[in-house]
């Protein structure tokens, strides 16, 4: 594909989801078209591990995976049912600030699936005792990346430095204890779904559903009773994680582009090799380096940055993300990855800022040998 045709297709799909309506309850709607004959409706909600305190930890993780248990209208095991019978897919996933659940089908059913399983796993949960272990238990085998989170403690404060996994540590495994671990998951679980998964800023993405029924699908949510307690306040951190490891050695760095132009951020992102990562409070690049003298080639190729590469480089990473069907574009806009037009970055915003950040503070994780890379103070 050329440049240029990535340019346009970036172009028409960041004006398509210009559009998007924001209703007076608080929720966001955006209608995707399709590119396959699968319709999807997700529910992006503002809560995740960025909300929990030392008090209930992991609570972000076992509520998601308690999405979809029995509530007041179906019982775990029949919304299971239709989801199979009539050829759907339900699923959750969830970002350190967001959590999303979603229901995938045919035309003919993705309406009455998204009514009948998707709005009652949110609106009215039972949280019974007895459905409590299957969710700690997918919980707990829950793939984690200590990169990821070593990142995470090494570049932020406030709430974005908690854990994203689920570590147990919620009652006893004692065989005689398990009712009363049951109890304590099910009070986690309530607790937590009761004062974050709220409508506050939630988003609705669609793909393959008429308007009317989005309108018919924000309606049926307005009338929750949840809030949305607001999380710790986050900031950027300047600090460093090591972690000795045998094997090849890794360094995962971070630099602060909190109130920066957006495109030319992308675009300085692309030259270095990563991404932006965008969170409420603050906005990152994050790039990875396989040695010390890598690490000091990219930081100085800023001081010489070719910004016409930079934003094409910056536009074909967001079309691969964004445009990638309609799968991959629903779960980006329900995660609230911003839908950026990176090609609109002037060349002037793109070296300035490659300039300013080349000697900008910044936050620096190494796996493997500890010894390996610089400290980040000498970055």
């Amino acid at each position: 594909m050329r440049v240029g045709k990535a340019v346009r297709s970036v172009k028409a799909l960041v004006e398509a989801n210009a559009a998007h309506n924001v209703y007076n309850n608080g929720i966001t709607a955006v209608n995707l078209p399709s590119s396959s004959a699968a319709c999807q409706v997700a529910i992006s909600l503002k809560g995740g591990s960025a909300n929990e305190s030392a008090l209930n930890a992991g609570a972000a993780t076992f509520a998601r995976y308690c999405l979809g248990l029995s509530n007041y209208q179906n019982t775990a095991l029949l919304q299971q049912r239709m989801v199979n019978y009539m050829g759907g897919k339900f699923e959750t996933f969830a970002t350190r600030e967001r959590t999303t659940i979603s229901i995938s089908a045919g035309p003919k059913a993705i309406e009455e699936l998204a009514m009948d399983v998707l709005v009652p796993s949110i609106q009215s949960p039972l949280f019974l005792k007895y459905e409590m272990y299957y969710p700690w238990d997918q919980a707990k085998r829950a793939a984690k990346c200590p990169v990821d989170e070593a990142f995470h403690q090494a570049t932020f404060s406030g709430g974005l430095s908690n854990k994203i996994g689920f570590y147990g540590g919620h009652g006893s495994e004692s065989p005689r204890m398990l009712e009363e671990r049951d109890e304590i998951l099910e009070d986690l679980a309530r607790n937590f779904h009761y004062n974050h998964f709220g409508m506050e800023d939630a988003i609705i993405t669609a793909s393959g559903v008429s308007d009317g029924f989005v309108d018919k699908l924000v309606k049926a949510l307005s009338t929750t009773t949840f809030g949305n307690a607001a999380g710790p306040t986050s900031a950027f951190h300047a600090g460093q994680v090591r972690i000795a490891k045998a094997g090849a050695s890794k360094a995962v760095v971070g630099i602060d582009v909190t109130g920066a132009d957006a495109s030319a951020a992308a675009a300085v992102a692309a030259a270095l090799g990563g991404k932006v990562l965008t969170y409420t409070d603050v906005s990152v690049i994050q790039f990875t380096a396989g040695s010390a003298g890598e690490l000091t080639a990219r930081l100085a190729g800023l001081s010489s940055i070719n910004a016409a590469d930079a934003i094409a480089n910056a536009t074909l990473a967001q079309l691969i993300k964004l445009g990638h069907g309609s799968t991959g574009a629903i779960a980006a806009v329900a995660s609230g990855v911003p839908i950026i037009d990176a090609g609109a970055a002037s060349t002037d915003a793109v070296v300035a800022l490659a300039h300013q950040l080349q000697t900008a503070p910044k936050s620096l994780v190494v796996v493997g040998d500890v010894h390996a890379f610089p400290q980040n103070t000498q970055l």
